[in-house]
């Protein structure tokens, strides 16, 4: 095997591209669960996720060419209104790691639905990259995937978690529902 096989077929970009595939598709079926299992779920899939990008490989791309996007703005949308419909009003939070707040005398309001969608539109974008099964594509999305998790996405998922664990274990008595069962 030469050096791109060994990327591309290595145990931590197998191991990454089966819990990218998982992220992807459970973003897909959220439309099947409510808010208590979403954010459960998540809170499980993000740091494999994190976990398993930070061992992605170090290298430099193969190709000169750009990357093809397989997420449409209508796909992004349809994700992002999914996930903002199951949260409701628990979308928002304040973000503290935006660089404008230095700058702003309001706080910066955040929306999960929007990171979890920038999430899954880069991860969808690697995973059907990955599945087209050229060698030199896989590798190169390997390589841009692995950049755009060091300069955004991670940060947006380590951020998402911090909100999702507030809707989990920060939920007060005043998000009861109607019947008194906590609604978080």
């Amino acid at each position: 095997m030469n050096g791109r096989e060994d990327i591309v077929f290595s145990r931590n970009t197998v191991e990454f591209v089966t819990v990218a595939a998982e992220f992807c598709a459970y973003i897909e079926r959220s439309n099947e669960h409510d808010r208590k299992d979403f954010v459960d779920t998540l809170l499980k899939l993000l740091p494999l996720l994190y976990i398993k990008a930070q061992m992605l490989p170090d290298e430099e791309k193969i190709s000169d060419e750009e990357q093809q996007d397989f997420v449409s703005e209508d796909s992004y949308e349809i994700v992002r209104m999914t996930i903002f419909d199951l949260l409701a009003e628990k979308d928002s939070y304040l973000d503290v790691f935006v660089s404008d707040m230095k700058y702003s005398d309001t706080p910066v309001t955040k929306s999960i639905s929007e990171d979890i969608a920038d999430i899954y539109q880069d991860i969808k974008n690697f995973v059907s990259l990955f599945q087209i099964g050229i060698n030199e594509t896989m590798h190169d999305a390997i390589i841009e995937c692995n950049e755009h998790f060091r300069q955004y996405w991670g940060q947006t998922l380590v951020n998402t978690m911090r909100a999702l664990h507030d809707i989990r274990y920060n939920t007060t008595l005043d998000d009861e529902d109607e019947e008194g069962n906590e609604s978080f």
